[in-house]
């Protein structure tokens, strides 16, 4: 964003609280956003439907294992929306539970518990926190419940309520999140989105860069980034770095309050098969002293191997020099065996037989997948479209339009 738009951005001067940002967020749209991108954050975020930063680390607490043991992600959710009455176990469970309508959401609060009922000193509910790790035999445990059994009956909480209070306590902690944590995590939750969504370009990129990391793969990250407007173009030996970078195009940020125009994004050389990162490097590097004429210039300058050769002619990388794919695969061999004062580009075409059919558009999507893993045009699933139709699949846009409970094939 700094080199390509001129503006640098850091986690202070996002601009905060930005309805358009909990609008994505609310929509699931949160591919590649740290921490709300797994399937079952993006299943709850609809339901939940942040509107704060508090409730984005909520979002982020609910989707643990502390939580979904102790049964509080679904009733968590009805009483935000009123479909269920906020009521608390004992009246002295008011205080630590108040903010999250009387469910236990965060290890703080599980301590704060022990002190509002037990007469526990903090020290001693951060003892009792770190005494009950998940690695505690349930003997251990039930010896664990002594004390704090004894504490609450002195305040009369016994029994059942006494039982419940305290299979919270367990499951949160072994398992609860802490809510300083969740709060640092909702601000990387909220500065991601914000990225996505006004620069979409360089939030790809970015990722692209970054990997591995995440849920997803770059094919996804690429689709994605495509769905929201933003064109990606495939490895160029001219035009590449060694990652993924920013080039001029076309596109629109989708959100009216920064509508900045879209560069579109370059897959960059490292990502082709066999190219490693310090390989893109150098071909970078020594393109910057003087422009590569041919395929075998590259070749002798670089020393790269046939198969580097015919990893980067199946990409397309050599697009530039005016060959198809099919020409570049077929002049790979010798280029790559190339020395000075052979193969010059002028005789490329006498190298490889005339009229050499181009790719379909199939074959070109399997040569993509095969170099890169992307594809930056169609989809493959689009070339056998047809044939699913004939099937009954149904597209996930059609699901919408489909009466609910109805069988389907997808």
């Amino acid at each position: 964003i700094r080199d390509w738009h001129g503006i640098e951005y850091d986690l202070d001067s996002i601009p905060k609280e930005a309805p358009c940002v909990y609008d994505m967020l609310c929509a699931a749209d949160s591919i590649g956003v740290f921490q709300v991108e797994s399937r079952a954050q993006m299943a709850t975020l609809p339901r939940l439907r942040p509107r704060n930063f508090y409730d984005l680390a909520i979002e982020i607490a609910l989707i643990r294992p502390g939580p979904i043991q102790g049964d509080s992600v679904h009733p968590y959710i009805r009483r935000r929306h009123g479909e269920e009455a906020i009521t608390y176990p004992h009246p002295l469970l008011e205080g630590p539970l108040g903010r999250t309508l009387g469910i236990p959401l965060f290890q703080e609060q599980l301590m704060q518990l022990a002190v509002a009922v037990a007469d526990f000193t903090p020290a001693e509910a951060d003892q009792l926190r770190r005494e009950m790790g998940p690695k505690r035999s349930r003997d251990s445990i039930e010896q664990l419940k002594i004390r704090p059994f004894d504490r609450m009956a002195a305040n009369g909480i016994t029994g059942e309520v006494a039982e419940r209070i305290w299979e919270k306590v367990q499951a949160f902690a072994s398992f609860g999140f802490a809510e300083s944590h969740s709060i640092s995590f909702a601000l990387l939750v909220y500065a991601s989105s914000w990225l996505k969504r006004h620069y979409p370009a360089a939030f790809c990129a970015a990722l692209l860069n970054a990997q591995p990391m995440g849920f997803y793969s770059p094919q996804s990250l690429v689709q994605d980034a495509r769905r929201h407007g933003i064109e990606v173009r495939p490895p160029s030996l001219e035009h590449s770095q060694a990652g993924a970078s920013l080039e001029a195009g076309q596109g629109r940020s989708q959100c009216p309050c920064l509508d900045a125009v879209q560069p579109a994004v370059r897959l960059g050389l490292s990502g082709v098969r066999t190219i490693s990162d310090e390989l893109a490097q150098r071909i970078v590097a020594e393109r910057a002293v003087a422009p590569y004429t041919s395929m075998a210039d590259l070749s002798r300058r670089i020393g790269l191997s046939a198969e580097q050769v015919e990893a980067l002619a199946t990409a397309g990388s050599f697009g530039g020099f005016g060959h198809s794919r099919r020409e570049a695969l077929w002049a790979a061999g010798p280029a790559s065996t190339a020395r000075p004062g052979q193969l010059a580009v002028s005789t490329l075409k006498e190298a490889a037989p005339l009229g050499l059919p181009q790719m379909t558009e199939p074959e070109q999507l399997i040569a993509d997948m095969w170099a890169t893993g992307i594809t930056t045009g169609t989809y493959p699933t689009a070339a056998i479209r047809p044939r699913l139709a004939e099937l009954g699949i149904v597209t996930a846009a059609a699901l919408r339009e489909i009466p609910d409970r109805t069988r389907v094939t997808v």
